[in-house]
């Protein structure tokens, strides 16, 4: 008589927990050895639940080589899933955690750009005042760092200018400003002040901040000389933290190029002021992302509202 368990549930119900942690570890360690000493177990035993899952899926999940395991295409999607199902469990025992603590959760969160750095700071202060016990932390990284802890649970939202590598299935996002024109910003002594005209010709004359290779307000800056036929500035300092071109302009004259929403925020603190002199240019809109596949953390949910409605 034919069994009549469905193969789906057959196969849930044989998957454990520590079959997905395996696996999981095996994707991003690539050998036996290391995922044994990682979680203080001898290489057999890692070898005998990998044999377990492979049995239970009924495919190869990962090919065996000189350099080590590499995930099959199956492999590779057993993977995606298993970070998905771990990254809910490990935000289910976070919740229970703060219940049994009387907190309120946690919230993680990471900028890309400085645009709504003051939103966003405002926001937070906003919201302390109504969720105190809410634990907030704010996390540096590279895009893609920032891409894969969005996958897999660790970071709950980014705030960036909007880019190709977030159309990704499990990623959503939202507007939070839309394109703005880039803007030549001055030191607030800078001789150009002075002048009533300027020509794209004066600016490459000066010493400027400029992006580092590879950055986005690089390909920005030069873009919008080339536009005007002109050789892109390539005198000053080359400069990848907003903060250190803020200590350089208030120490010496030199020439920047900031987004309309940061060089507005300059000028109000003292720090630079606006050129008048126009760059056909306009920055990318700045989204909000977040890991939509992912039940969010209450207090994630609650902020990510809160700065959306505000």
């Amino acid at each position: 008589m034919a069994s009549s368990v469905h193969p789906v549930q057959s196969l849930l119900a044989r998957l454990k927990l520590r079959h997905l942690r395996v696996i999981q570890a095996l994707g991003e360690l690539h050998t036996a050895a290391k995922v044994a000493t990682h979680f203080h177990v001898s290489p057999a035993a890692v070898s005998k639940t990998l044999a377990e899952v492979e049995e239970i899926v009924g495919v190869p999940l990962f090919e065996r080589g000189h350099r080590g395991m590499r995930p099959t295409e199956i492999g590779k999607e057993m993977l995606a899933s298993a970070a998905i199902v771990l990254g809910q469990l490990s935000r289910m025992a976070e919740s229970l955690h703060a219940l049994r603590e009387g907190t309120r959760g946690q919230l993680s969160m990471a900028f890309r750009t400085t645009s709504v750095q003051a939103l966003i700071a405002q926001a937070i202060c906003s919201f302390r005042e109504l969720h105190p016990r809410v634990d907030i932390t704010l996390v540096e990284g590279g895009v893609l760092d920032l891409i894969a802890q969005l996958d897999e649970g660790a970071l709950d939202l980014m705030f960036a200018y909007d880019d190709p590598r977030f159309e990704h299935a499990a990623l959503q996002r939202a507007p939070m400003i839309a394109q703005q024109p880039l803007l030549v910003v001055a030191s607030v002594a800078h001789p150009l002040l002075q002048r009533k005209r300027l020509t794209a010709q004066d600016l490459c004359e000066q010493q400027w901040c400029l992006p580092v290779p590879g950055a986005r307000m690089l390909h920005h800056l030069q873009a919008a000389f080339h536009a005007l036929g002109v050789p892109p500035p390539e005198m000053g300092v080359r400069v990848s933290d907003v903060s250190m071109t803020i200590k350089l302009m208030q120490t010496a004259p030199f020439l920047a190029v900031f987004p309309q929403h940061s060089a507005a925020q300059l000028e109000q603190e003292g720090v630079a002021r606006v050129l008048p002199f126009k760059l056909d240019r306009q920055i990318e809109s700045v989204v909000a992302v977040w890991n939509g596949a992912l039940a969010p953390r209450a207090a994630a949910k609650a902020f990510r509202d809160f700065v959306l409605q505000a």
